[in-house]
C-alpha cells in the first residue's frame, strides 16, 4: 500500500475573509475553508509564521489559533485505502487501483472537502445511485453541495452525460475540480462556487443533494424545485428523516427507497408530477 500524502493537518484560523496569494500552492497549501465569520486556512506541514506574515503586523490580531490533527483523525479515524461499494470501486490517487471488470473505477483526492467514501451518507448515495443507473436512463445531474464530487462521478461513470456541481466552498470546487481530471471527465462536469438554492430550477434528470437538513428543508419550500424526475436527498440524521418525509408527503414527491446507516438516512424520491 502506498503512503497517504496527508500524514498531519495545520489548521489556522483567521477572523474574517482573507486574500490568498497565487504562491500559496508551493507551501503545502490545501485551501482555505470558510466558515461563519472566519478562514480556516489547511496545510500539510506547519506555516503560523508563514500565515502571521501574510496577515501583516497591522492584521495580526486577526490570527486566531492554530490546530494540528492526524489526517485520518479528519477521516473519521479511517486510514484511506481503496474501497468496493455498490459496484464502485473508489481508489485514492496515490494506490494503484485494482478494479474488478464488473467495477466503475473512481480516482479520489478527498483533500479536506466532504466525500472520501467512508461516510455513511456517500455510501448510501452511491448505493442509490447504482440501483436508478441500473433501471433508468438519466443523463443529466444537478450535483448540489457536490463535495469531491464523487457522486457526480460516480453517475457520468453510470452512464450520465452533463452534470452541474454546485457547492458554496471554494475549497470543495477546486478538490472536484481536480477529481474530474483523474478521472477525465472535466468535459462532462461544469463546476459553479455558489449558494445551491440560486440552482434549483436548473433541468436535470436527477438531483443529488447529500447535505445539511436545514438546507434540504429550505429546498423544499421552492415550487421550482419540483421539475426534475428523481432526486436523491441525504444528510439526514436522527428524527429529521421523519420531518423531511412529513413535509415531502405534502409534495409531488414519493418516496421510493430509504437507507439507514448508523442513525444517518438517504432517500430516493420520484416526483410524481413528471410521470
Amino acid at each position: 500500500m502506498a503512503e497517504c500524502p496527508y500524514q498531519k493537518l495545520f489548521i489556522y484560523e483567521i477572523e474574517g475573509e482573507l486574500i490568498l496569494p497565487p504562491d500559496l500552492a508551493d507551501r503545502k497549501f490545501l485551501g482555505c475553508w470558510r466558515e461563519g465569520d472566519c478562514s480556516y486556512l489547511f496545510f500539510t506541514l506547519k506555516r503560523e509564521r508563514e500565515v502571521k506574515a501574510l496577515l501583516g503586523e497591522e492584521q495580526i490580531r486577526r490570527y486566531l489559533s492554530e490546530t494540528i490533527i492526524d489526517y485520518k483523525d479528519w477521516e473519521a479515524g479511517q486510514p484511506l485505502t481503496p474501497i468496493r461499494l455498490a459496484g464502485f470501486y473508489l481508489c485514492p490517487f496515490w494506490e494503484e487501483p485494482h478494479p474488478q471488470p464488473e467495477e466503475q473505477l473512481i480516482r479520489l483526492d478527498p483533500g479536506v472537502a466532504f466525500g472520501s467514501g467512508f461516510h455513511p451518507t456517500t455510501q448510501m448515495c452511491l448505493r442509490l445511485i447504482s440501483r436508478l443507473y441500473h433501471t433508468t436512463t438519466l443523463p443529466t445531474v444537478l450535483d448540489l453541495g457536490t463535495g469531491t464530487g464523487i457522486l457526480s462521478l460516480a453517475c457520468l461513470a453510470m452512464g450520465a452525460k452533463r452534470i452541474l456541481a454546485v457547492d458554496n466552498h471554494t475549497l470543495a470546487i477546486a478538490t472536484a475540480q481536480k477529481n474530474a481530471v483523474y478521472n477525465r471527465a472535466e468535459n462532462h462536469i461544469t463546476f459553479v462556487c455558489g449558494d445551491v438554492l440560486d440552482y434549483l430550477a436548473t433541468p436535470a434528470d436527477l438531483v443529488l443533494a447529500n447535505i445539511f437538513f436545514s438546507v434540504l428543508s429550505s429546498m423544499l419550500d421552492q415550487e421550482v424545485f419540483f421539475n426534475k424526475p428523481w432526486y436523491i436527498f441525504s444528510g439526514l440524521v436522527g428524527t429529521e428523516v421523519n420531518k423531511f418525509i412529513t413535509r415531502m408527503q405534502r409534495l409531488p414527491l414519493e418516496v421510493v427507497q430509504v437507507l439507514d446507516d448508523n442513525l444517518w438516512f438517504a432517500i430516493l424520491a420520484r416526483n410524481t408530477a413528471s410521470t
